[in-house]
């Protein structure tokens, strides 16, 4: 018996597969049984064989060929089911997941909105897990205080499905960080994976924020010698508020401000000047879909909510005069 055969049948179906190939087909008149017996089922089923009614009746084999893409065809059928219903239970988890969180908040337990850590392994492993947990923003603040060098070989490309889901990954290094040896290579490889990367003159220290509901900060220079998992709302919104006040002070990697791209460039001088969103699209020669979008960006660029206060982020950030 060929081995591959039974990687997708099992050994009856896979022997009587082997059987019709050799004797051509089998007669359903002289073996009535066979139309029922689960090996025959199975073939039929994964498209290995066929009953055919003409002249007697007969169990005939499909050719091999069609019989493997058949086989191909059942099984991406089955991954996609699998795919879907994974979906699905991540739709649910997350209802779940703000049930937690919300059961967290509203327990009598501080110790379920501030817990400390202590063990270095669950707090590199509880970093990882908020980072891909995201549902819309991660931002960290990374110093030059490390146990050891900064080794490019621990850098992982992010995950596909926290890439479509949008995730926005924003990184602040010191300038002291940057200086480290292995710290260039850790960088472009942080940046070929999507993280947005700036630099700050000094940072007071390390941080994790993911989206508005945790944080992670440490209780030493380095991270490693404990640390508090943060769930309080209060306490996240202004980790949040400090991130964003340093993300819009800090400059490119290579030391110069933070420049739009020409297209925002026109989209931010047009809406300081109180035009709507229809407006600009006329003006500019594009779909008012592209200017929400660019708009958008703005308003997370600079940690703002509202157009008034993009307007002064933006002339404080030397965007526009």
């Amino acid at each position: 018996m060929r081995t591959g055969l039974t990687s997708v049948l099992s050994e009856q179906a896979a022997r009587l597969y082997e059987q019709l190939i050799v004797s051509g087909s089998l007669s359903l008149a002289e073996q009535p049984d066979l139309s029922h017996a689960p090996a025959t089922r199975e073939l039929i089923d994964k498209g290995f064989a066929r009953e055919r009614y003409v002249g007697h009746p007969h169990l005939v084999p499909i050719e091999p060929i069609r019989a493997v893409d058949n086989a191909i065809l059942t099984k991406q059928r089955q991954i996609l089911d699998q795919y879907q219903g994974l979906l699905r239970l991540r739709d649910e988890m997350q209802t779940l997941q703000q049930t937690y969180h919300s059961a967290n908040i509203h327990s009598e337990d501080s110790r379920d909105v501030v817990r400390t850590i202590t063990d270095r392994d669950e707090i590199g492993a509880l970093s990882v897990e908020l980072c891909l947990s995201a549902q819309h923003d991660v931002a960290s603040l990374e110093t030059e205080h490390f146990t050891r060098p900064p080794d490019p070989r621990s850098a992982r490309p992010l995950p596909a499905e926290v890439l479509e889901r949008g995730v926005r990954f924003r990184n602040i290094y010191s300038r002291a960080a940057l200086e480290l040896a292995g710290a260039a290579d850790m960088l472009r490889i942080a940046q070929q994976a999507g993280w947005q990367c700036r630099v700050h003159p000094r940072l007071p220290m390390k941080l994790v924020l993911v989206d508005e509901r945790a944080a992670l900060l440490p209780l030493g220079p380095t991270g490693m010698e404990g640390a508090l998992l943060v769930r309080a709302p209060v306490i996240t919104a202004a980790l949040r508020s400090y991130f964003e006040l340093l993300w819009t002070r800090s400059t490119s990697i290579d030391g110069s401000p933070v420049k739009l791209a020409p297209e925002q460039d026109q989209v931010l001088r047009l809406v300081l000047t109180g035009m709507t969103d229809a407006a600009i699209a006329r003006h500019l020669g594009i779909s008012e879909r592209t200017v929400r979008r660019h708009v958008g960006a703005l308003l997370a660029e600079l940690g703002t909510t509202n157009r008034v206060a993009l307007a002064v982020a933006a002339v404080r950030e030397g965007w526009v005069d």
